[in-house]
């Protein structure tokens, strides 16, 4: 909302008064590209985006996106991991080169935990399994233009590298770091509980505290971070 201030002269004291009137503000467009090879799931995606005020565009073909990919403008790709050609993790590879104009969701019918977790290494926001739920996705593209927001600012959209080259990972209890280590393989929380002697819950509040000891609040941030700063200790 904008306050509109109209001064306004009172004729019999001379007087001014002010009368503030509020404005809606237009939201900026928020562009959707949509990578599906199945052309009727392009068009219930269109159709259920456009109704949430989206504007969406569809590429029946991953590469044909890839290929238009420096004329577009910036936007959330939400794209199907299995196509012919490039994958949807393929996809999200050529977008690490992109991260300040383009963030990923990606979607798959076939769920494999190491799949969504390199997905999410590379930097994609989040793997939903395919078909989505409606809510899920309007929640997670909400995400993705929040983190599109950050990385027009930082590219890397993660927390500042210290000077003195102390990293975020040193922050962590000995637990807290086992917890992590086993969320970058990729492990559920249960294989994780399982491979620690500790119940999920326990699992759950260690790899809480350790994110926001990390400083960062997803677990798309959490593994970009980690492999910000392991590549930086091995070299």
């Amino acid at each position: 909302m904008v306050s509109t201030v109209t001064l306004v002269n009172n004729a019999n004291q001379n007087d001014r008064i002010v009368v503030v009137e509020e404005a809606e503000v237009p939201q900026a467009e928020r562009v959707i590209y949509v990578l599906d090879d199945e052309v009727q799931v392009l068009e219930v995606i269109e159709l259920q985006l456009n109704a949430a005020g989206y504007t969406v565009v569809t590429y029946a073909s991953s590469s044909e996106f890839l290929d238009s990919i420096h004329d577009l403008r910036p936007g959330v790709v939400v794209s199907d991991q299995r196509m012919p050609g490039v994958s949807g993790l393929k996809v999200q590879e050529q977008l690490r080169k992109f991260s300040s104009r383009f963030q990923l969701i990606l979607l798959s019918g076939y769920p494999e935990t190491r799949v969504a977790v390199e997905a999410m290494r590379q930097g994609a926001v989040t793997v939903l399994d395919k078909p989505y739920n409606h809510e899920q996705l309007l929640a997670s593209l909400d995400d993705a233009f929040d983190a599109l927001a950050r990385a027009a600012t930082d590219d890397a959209g993660l927390p500042v590298v210290f000077p003195d080259g102390t990293l975020y990972l040193d922050r962590l209890s000995s637990r807290e770091r086992q917890v992590v280590d086993l969320v970058y393989k990729g492990e559920t929380n249960k294989s994780i509980g399982i491979q620690l002697g500790i119940s999920i819950k326990t699992v759950e509040k260690h790899r809480g505290k350790a994110m926001k000891k990390m400083a960062v609040s997803s677990l798309a941030e959490l593994i970009r971070l980690m492999e910000r700063e392991l590549g930086a200790s091995s070299r």
